[in-house]
């Protein structure tokens, strides 16, 4: 066929116009109020806060135009509560980068965080780093590693900061850092001169309750003992019961294995509390409205990681290697195994020795390390 006209002219290499129309948007020129609303419904999906702070970084006007995210983490929405740090201790003490994972998508992003140089990593929740100073007293700090907003404490961490087991911040106007170790709360707020601590296991009525897991949900603490019971932390000093996993419903009876363990992992935008013994695991979803605890058959395409530090649910969809409907720990049987339940079929497989791990580690292997890495110990 002939060519004839101006279709027929040969376009410049690389031109983008066509009929002197530029197909090139000027995206600076979008309307302040457009350009935040747009941040906004980035931050209210799993985009999150990285996403927001890459459309800041776009050009000067959008960087006006688009709010600078409440300091302090007063802002639950600014946190970056879908990634979690799973090089908790680089192999290299001078490097000061770390890999984060971005567990609703399985895309990941290395961040470099020179402050970590002059401070100690106490533990990480809902994608914040709890930090101390390197030098006594060890002033506490809570690090937004995607703004570099830093949280400061007046008050020093507890003695024996070492063998902090669970964090948690509370959220709101009122921001309170929470410690769980071997069933004490450690709680203080910014203004705070020391951290208040709580022994629960007694109480003036006759023995309390042993908590062995603590997780932020919706700004709210919550605790979990191993009877099975569920708390909402309403004050340092005083638990909400919001409902107890009925015996007939548990994993076993107590009188057969003593008592439990209990996992607290918000999955999916749910809050779940996982029992626990050698032979098997139960869930169960927690109803906050109606202040219930319902048994789950089935994760979906979540896969569950538990550790005696932290918990992660991710989609297993998105990642090729994880299973879906799976629960994996550490330490099954007190061995020091890495074992992975199959919530379908109730089996148990055990995946290697904790101890006994070849590199080039596995994502699951990844994963595990970071609920079960303490970063002091």
């Amino acid at each position: 066929m002939k060519n004839g006209g101006e279709w027929g002219k040969p376009r410049p290499r690389g031109s983008t116009k066509i009929d002197e129309l530029s197909v090139i948007s000027d995206w600076a020129s979008l309307l302040p109020e457009l350009v935040q609303g747009i941040a906004d419904r980035v931050l209210s999906t799993t985009g999150g806060v990285d996403a927001y702070m890459d459309m800041r970084a776009v050009c000067p006007t959008w960087r006006s135009a688009i709010a600078k995210p409440s300091p302090l983490a007063t802002d639950i929405r600014f946190r970056p509560r879908h990634w979690v740090m799973v090089d908790m201790k680089p192999d290299n003490d001078d490097d000061d980068t770390r890999l984060f994972l971005h567990v609703p998508t399985g895309r990941f992003r290395r961040l470099r965080l020179p402050v970590l140089r002059d401070h100690i990593l106490v533990g990480a929740t809902d994608g914040l780093l709890v930090l101390g100073e390197k030098e006594a007293p060890h002033l506490a700090r809570v690090l937004n590693p995607f703004t570099g907003d830093m949280l400061l404490f007046t008050a020093p961490l507890p003695e024996d900061f070492k063998h902090i087991e669970y964090t948690a911040l509370q959220g709101g106007s009122h921001c309170a850092l929470v410690f769980l170790r071997s069933a004490t709360v450690f709680c203080a707020v910014p203004a705070s001169q020391v951290f208040t601590d709580t022994d629960f296991t007694q109480e003036a009525s006759g023995p309390g309750h042993y908590l062995d897991s603590i997780v932020n949900f919706h700004g709210n603490i919550y605790c979990s003992d191993m009877h099975g019971w569920l708390f909402e932390l309403i004050t340092p000093e005083e638990l909400e019961l919001i409902d107890q996993v009925p015996p007939e419903m548990d994993v076993c009876r107590e009188e057969e294995f003593g008592e439990l363990r209990s996992y607290l992992v918000e999955s999916d935008g749910e809050l779940l509390l996982v029992r626990y013994t050698e032979l098997s695991f139960k869930v169960f979803r927690v109803n906050i409205q109606y202040m219930l605890l319902e048994e789950v058959k089935s994760l979906g395409s979540r896969a569950l990681f538990l550790g005696e530090d932290r918990c992660v649910s991710v989609d297993a969809d998105k990642l090729p290697s994880v299973d879906r409907d799976c629960i994996y720990m550490l330490d099954y049987e007190g061995m020091s195994n890495m074992c992975v339940y199959n919530l379908r079929g109730d089996t148990v497989d055990i995946i290697s020795e904790k101890h006994y791990l070849d590199r080039p580690f596995s994502l699951v292997t990844v994963l595990l390390q970071y609920c079960d890495f303490r970063p002091l110990s």
